[in-house]
């Protein structure tokens, strides 16, 4: 695994952009079943997720924010980012090993209080994931 990204404000001006691929691998689930305790079977159950419509498994909204967090602290802001807050509106499931991009786009930055606000898209191919935007300050 690669070190953190470090950047100043001025590194990151409004428009700047990361791209994180990421898959979710059924491995994944499990852990975080076991990890969260949420053992809701739509992401534990392939035959249950089939019989509400799915192919398979729904991947964890919690395994999409653990996506925003990697962005967070290895990339945009990177290592002295400090996580404010976050909001995601979940439009679509993502299905285990499909492939999934997380996009963040500088969407604000404040000199004064050290913040950094990215606007966030998630995608699996040309289906919309989810959306939203999450805040950080940048100490150092």
């Amino acid at each position: 695994m690669s070190a953190p990204s470090v950047h100043s404000l001025s590194d990151i001006p409004e428009g700047t952009t990361a791209r994180l691929p990421f898959r979710i691998a059924a491995a994944d689930m499990d852990a975080f079943a076991r990890l969260s305790g949420d053992v809701n079977p739509l992401h534990t159950d392939d035959a249950f997720a089939q019989g509400r419509g799915f192919p398979g498994r729904v991947v964890y909204g919690g395994l999409l924010v653990a996506q925003v967090s990697r962005l967070l602290g290895m990339e945009l802001p990177g290592r002295d980012g400090v996580w404010m807050g976050l909001r995601m509106d979940f439009r679509a499931p993502l299905h285990i090993d499909e492939d999934a991009v997380l996009e963040a786009v500088v969407d604000r930055v404040s000199e004064a209080v050290r913040l950094v606000r990215l606007k966030l898209t998630i995608r699996a191919g040309e289906r919309l994931i989810a959306t939203g935007s999450v805040e950080s300050t940048l100490n150092g």
